[in-house]
């Protein structure tokens, strides 16, 4: 255990110094400006109310998100930093909850938040949405590290039984239920199922704050506008559902059995003290929850992106624990798992379907930083930001942005021979400008 989890250290370290070295480069992208306009233009409270009933329910996801200071910050300082606070937050408050449940001292815990950071980054579907757009980190990201705010603040509950623990337990499952619904709905199957082992009076709180959460977040009309209409034969669209419940089951579940020997060897004593105090049917129970959200994406017809970010880590979080049960000498290939984490993405599916090609991110991460001229992006952008801002034309028509990064996100514009996209529609309201194209 010893050598795999020194190994998984220095990996850490390096992976941290990697991603906070491309956020040096990072740029406002896409909804950032959309939120930024739409703020402005309808002020915070039109904007709320016009997300919610147009948009979706995401009440505390989306009005974060509102507070993008996108025009007060001309030289892109925000999207710089904001990725590096939330990757320490996170390593942070795995620290915090290691010491809370597993009593280890402050270096210790900070070890372990820090290897724990290394195998959520390596699962990640798309790193670029994820970490490093400014609004989607805020649905995203900020939400998992919230998560483990509210383990940690029911721990300290659970522990000394100060009622200011619970009542920041309850504000936190507000927030969560609002943050974005696949958490939602993760959390929902948590607090259900925890209702089902503890009848107390707090117990029974803490799932009526969540079930009114997520009614406020799933009932939004914003919702219900953007449900697809298919014209197609009910039993096609049923089928198709089951498709692409199927493969993305199967996504998940390749990536997560590719990581678990060496996620086991590394969190070895950890999962045997959880192993001690459950038994497999709970384990299980708790595994399965993870199915919850993956029925209604699968309902939604959504392929693997941004949004099953947080059902893979909860699958390898509770999965690991079900292992440990039948099949705990899977860690003696922790090395097979070292190994493919460094292979480079798979090449089997179109572009339609990329993001289900085999990918454990760091090949990536390692070809931006050593070989992508990421200080030349930064200055193309900024050089289209400077156009736009000072062209007194109501049509511009750019350069292309010419090197662009895998990790970083961006949204290209479409040129004069494409159609209006979405980007060009974002920034053409945010700029005041009739007409943006590329050459």
């Amino acid at each position: 255990m010893k050598l795999a989890q020194n190994i998984t250290l220095f990996l850490s370290i390096l992976l941290c110094i990697g991603l906070v070295y491309i956020s040096f480069f990072n740029v406002y992208q896409t909804d950032d400006y959309i939120y930024s306009y739409s703020t402005k233009t309808l002020g915070i409270a039109g904007n709320i109310r016009d997300f919610y009933m147009n948009w979706g329910g995401r009440y505390f996801g989306y009005t974060i998100n509102m507070f993008t200071p996108l025009s007060k910050d001309p030289e892109n300082i925000l999207p710089k930093i904001y990725p590096i606070f939330l990757f320490f937050a996170f390593i942070g408050v795995s620290a915090l909850n290691f010491k809370q449940y597993f009593k280890y001292s402050l270096r210790e815990s900070i070890v372990k938040g820090l290897l724990l950071f290394f195998f959520y980054t390596v699962l990640l579907v798309n790193i670029s949405e994820h970490y490093y757009w400014f609004t989607g980190s805020n649905v995203y990201f900020l939400p998992t590290i919230l998560s483990g705010f509210l383990l940690f603040l029911y721990g300290k509950f659970r522990e000394t039984g100060k009622k200011i623990w619970f009542y920041l337990s309850l504000l936190l499952i507000a927030i969560l239920m609002g943050s974005n619904e696949i958490l939602a709905l993760i959390l929902l199957g948590i607090l259900v199922y925890f209702n089902t082992q503890n009848k107390s009076k707090e117990a029974r709180i803490l799932l009526a704050v969540g079930c009114v959460g997520i009614l406020v977040t799933f009932l939004a009309p914003g919702n219900f506008k953007r449900l697809i209409d298919l014209d197609e034969p009910f039993y096609r669209t049923w089928l198709r559902r089951i498709a692409f419940s199927v493969a993305n089951t199967g996504y998940i579940s390749i990536k997560v059995l590719l990581l678990l020997p060496f996620f086991i060897k590394v969190f070895e004593k950890e999962l045997n003290e959880i192993k001690s105090k459950i038994n497999i049917k709970k384990a299980l129970i708790i595994w399965s929850i993870s199915f919850l959200p993956l029925i209604f994406l699968g309902y939604l017809m959504n392929i693997i992106g941004r949004q099953f970010e947080h059902i893979i880590f909860f699958y390898l979080l509770s999965f690991s624990v079900v292992t440990m049960f039948k099949f705990e000498k899977i860690k003696k290939f922790w090395w097979i798992s070292c190994v493919v984490i460094f292979l480079p993405e798979t090449n089997f599916f179109p572009q339609n379907y990329a993001n289900f090609n085999l990918d454990f991110n760091v090949n990536n991460l390692t070809h931006e930083v050593l070989q992508t001229d990421l200080k030349t992006y930064d200055q193309e952008i900024e050089n289209r930001v400077y156009t736009l801002k000072n062209s007194s034309q109501d049509s511009v028509i750019l350069d292309k942005i010419k090197t662009i990064p895998k990790v970083l996100y961006f949204g290209e514009l479409s040129s004069v021979n494409e159609p209006r996209g979405y980007v060009n529609m974002q920034q053409e309201k945010y700029f005041d400008k009739k007409y943006i194209r590329t050459k």
